[in-house]
C-alpha cells in the first residue's frame, strides 16, 4: 500500500481514505516524512476522502432497498437503541472501532438524519482522527510498520469487546424476558 501511495501520491491518499480511513492517514504520514508529498496537504487528502467515503454510505442508507432489507430490518432496532444512548459520538467511535465504520455511515443515512448535521460532525470527526493518525505516522516513520500491528490489534480487541458486550447484554434481556414470563402472577396463588 505505501508504494502505491508513492507512486500516486495525493491521489492515492484520497482514494484509499474512501475505504480505509485509518491505516492510510498513518501510512500518508510516513510518505510525507519520507518526503513524497507535503504533510498538509496529505492530511486534507486523507481527511476529505474518509469524509467522501463516508458521505457515499450515508447516501446508500437512504435507498429503500436498503432499509427494507432483512438485514436492515433485524440490526436497526439495536442500532436505534445504541443511538439513543450515545448519540453522535457514534460517528467518531466508528472510525476507531474496526468494522463498524460502514454500517454506522449507512445507519445514520437510513435513519434520517440531516446531511448537513452528519458532515458537519463527521467531518470533525475526520479532521481530528486523520490528523492523530497521520502525525503518528510521520512522527514514527522508521518504526511505521510496528504501529499499523499495534492500531490493528486495538481495533479488533475494541470489535471484540463491543460484540461480546452486546452479546452480553441480549442474553442478560434475554433470561430477563424469560424469567418474567415464567414468573408466578398474583392471579395464581388465588
Amino acid at each position: 500500500m505505501e508504494l502505491f501511495l508513492i507512486k500516486y501520491g495525493l491521489l492515492a491518499v484520497f482514494i484509499a481514505s474512501l475505504v480505509e480511513a485509518d491505516v492510510i492517514p498513518v501510512l500518508a504520514g510516513v510518505a510525507a516524512h519520507r518526503g513524497y508529498f507535503d504533510p498538509a496537504l496529505g492530511i486534507v487528502a486523507a481527511s476529505v476522502g474518509a469524509l467522501a467515503g463516508d458521505c457515499f454510505w450515508f447516501y446508500v442508507g437512504r435507498y429503500k432497498a436498503i432499509q427494507n432489507s432483512k438485514v436492515f430490518l433485524g440490526i436497526r432496532p439495536k442500532a436505534e437503541s445504541l443511538f439513543r444512548h450515545v448519540g453522535m459520538w457514534q460517528i467518531p467511535a466508528s472510525h476507531v472501532i474496526y468494522g463498524t465504520r460502514v454500517a454506522t455511515m449507512t445507519m445514520f443515512g437510513a435513519h434520517g438524519h440531516s446531511f448537513g448535521r452528519f458532515a458537519m460532525f463527521d467531518g470533525a470527526s475526520c479532521i481530528v482522527l486523520t490528523t492523530l493518525l497521520f502525525s503518528l505516522g510521520f512522527a514514527l516513520s522508521a518504526s511505521a510498520s510496528i504501529i499499523l500491528v499495534h492500531v490493528r490489534h486495538v481495533e479488533v480487541v475494541l470489535l471484540v469487546t463491543v460484540a461480546l458486550s452486546g452479546l452480553i447484554f441480549h442474553l442478560v434481556q434475554k433470561a430477563t424476558h424469560r424469567g418474567l414470563q415464567s414468573a408466578p402472577t398474583g392471579k395464581d396463588h388465588i
